[in-house]
């Protein structure tokens, strides 16, 4: 017969091993349905509806309005934007000096192959390296073909723009420089200015990385696709190694495919003179330009993010189909739908962890009286827990995205304004609360006198939306002072606008000599 002290030895594990399981179950319980006894968060914030504001252009310059050249070949030279390079323009560049495209006919233009320049430094070195080349393919042109260079002209995109009009201002000092064209084309350029170059580089904001880093620790939650074959105890963060460990190895192939902003793209010295603050865009955006420009502007449709992200990362030049076809970049719905598609897996997923989480705590609360199974679901519910929370997470990323993303960029601005207090009363341990808005604290009162008062600010949120193409403001894009045209370039984004079929259409018209004030533009048929 065992002696009383080798039983107390036996039955020791035991009530330890009971009493494990019983703080663990309580502790479970807590997580689901310990609730604060307090006042519960008020409603401090009050959103309103979304304005959108419209961009109206300001009127077209006729100054030039008489001005042609002198007929015959003339150079068009093109200008790359930000992290581009001379291919991005080199399709539409050959097709318009022979052979032509689709709907686009040929013009009689000498081929210049489009060049890359100097972005590692600033704006003005930029534009001395351009001037240097335009200076000496100008000359060249004179001297082999005996094109004056008042004849040329210039079309940019994106930064190229604003190197035009820096090197605009720098000519009329003509003791220095000699003009090498005579009429710019700007096609996307942010001459008033881009908040978005600067937010997402790292010489800025540096808002590309944290993006991307929200975005994967959230979508490369393992409780997403892995819930069932997490084991116990995962759901303590300080515990959780291999869940950070799947996050940082999976995070880099979620970024490439929909976020290339964090590819470098936008990293480059200059984009810190690009903002509207800055001296340059502050000087362009009211200066008048000695020579005959046209502005070409997005307007990009929602949700403006997706469908600049699939543009960017489809191409940054050529592809087959623009082999064939330069305007043939049109298509930008796939990411939109892909995007329509998670946020409904996601709230599908959402809801069916949550009704598991809901099942195993009705079956928990049923079987209180057995410590093991009562363990068991209460293990089940806070795995579904998790992973209904992890879902919820990347079905709000995805909806939320376009909007963050138009904060970067300045498409989107968001203003609260003070208006009054909130003001909720209520006797002790007798809810429901009360929500009302006064005018002061103190007016903050009850009929009953020993009712418990709190007061709080009262903001109103106001949200108001601006025309862009995914990068710049149409405002910015569309508005300098003098142009000879401003012209809307509908449903397209930053990255279309080189090769979209509404450029070739705006293309040929301004070749045709059919914008008004325009006569410069002309160019004839091949």
């Amino acid at each position: 017969m065992p002696s009383r002290s080798n039983a107390s030895a036996q039955i020791l594990p035991m009530i330890l091993t009971v009493l494990v399981i019983a703080v663990l179950v309580t502790l479970l319980t807590q997580s689901a349905y310990g609730q604060p006894c307090s006042f519960p968060t008020s409603p401090i914030f009050e959103v309103g509806s979304t304005v959108y504001s419209p961009f109206f252009p300001p009127p077209s310059g006729t100054e030039f309005a008489q001005k042609t050249h002198t007929g015959g070949e003339r150079i068009i030279f093109y200008l790359h934007g930000l992290g581009g390079t001379g291919t991005s323009w080199n399709s539409v560049a050959s097709r318009t000096a022979y052979g032509g495209a689709p709907q686009y006919p040929a013009r009689q233009v000498i081929f210049d192959m489009p060049f890359t320049y100097l972005q590692n430094a600033s704006l003005f070195d930029a534009a001395m390296d351009i001037d240097n080349t335009l200076q000496v393919r100008s000359f060249l042109a004179q001297q082999m073909h005996g094109v004056s260079p008042g004849d040329h002209l210039l079309i940019a995109h994106s930064l190229g723009g604003i190197e035009a009009l820096i090197l605009d201002s720098l000519y009329t000092d003509t003791a220095t420089f000699e003009r090498p064209f005579g009429g710019a084309v700007l096609v996307g350029s942010a001459i008033g200015g881009s908040d978005a170059a600067m937010a997402l580089s790292a010489w800025g904001q540096n808002g590309a990385v944290h993006f991307v880093e929200e975005a994967c620790q959230i979508l490369s939650s393992p409780w997403l696709w892995a819930a069932h074959l997490l084991p116990p105890l995962r759901w303590f963060p300080a515990l959780d190694p291999w869940v950070q460990q799947a996050i940082q190895s999976t995070c880099s192939g979620i970024v490439t495919p929909f976020i290339p902003f964090a590819l470098g793209k936008f990293n480059r010295p200059l984009v810190t003179e690009l903002t509207p603050q800055s001296p340059w865009p502050a000087h362009l955006n009211h200066r008048v330009p000695q020579i005959p420009v046209v502005q070409l502007y997005g307007v990009e449709d929602e949700p403006v993010f997706w469908r600049t992200a699939y543009s960017m990362y489809q191409t940054d030049s050529i592809g087959l189909a623009l082999a064939q076809d330069p305007f043939q970049f049109d298509g930008d719905d796939v990411l939109v739908d892909w995007v329509s598609d998670q946020i409904a897996h996601y709230a599908a997923q959402t809801l069916l962890a949550s009704a598991r989480a809901q099942s195993h705590a009705l079956a928990q609360s049923q079987v209180w009286y057995n410590p093991f199974s009562s363990l068991y679901h209460a293990w089940q519910r806070q795995r579904a827990l998790e992973e209904a929370g992890a879902a919820y997470a990347a079905e709000r990323w995805y909806r939320q995205a376009n909007g963050v993303y138009k904060d970067y960029i300045g498409a989107r601005e968001i203003t609260l304004q003070a208006d009054g207090y909130w003001c909720r009363c209520r006797n002790d341990g007798d809810p429901p609360f009360t929500w009302t808005v006064v005018s002061t604290p103190t007016d903050c009162l009850d009929d009953d006198p020993y009712a418990f008062c709190q007061s709080w600010p009262h903001w109103d949120v106001d949200i108001t939306e601006h025309p862009n193409d995914g990068v710049v403001l149409a405002s910015s894009a569309g508005s300098l002072p003098g142009a000879v045209a401003h012209i809307e370039l509908p449903h397209t984004n930053h990255q279309q606008m080189r090769n979209s079929t509404y450029t070739r259409d705006v293309f040929k018209r301004l070749f045709n000599g059919q914008i008004p004030g325009g006569a410069f533009f002309a160019t004839a048929l091949r």
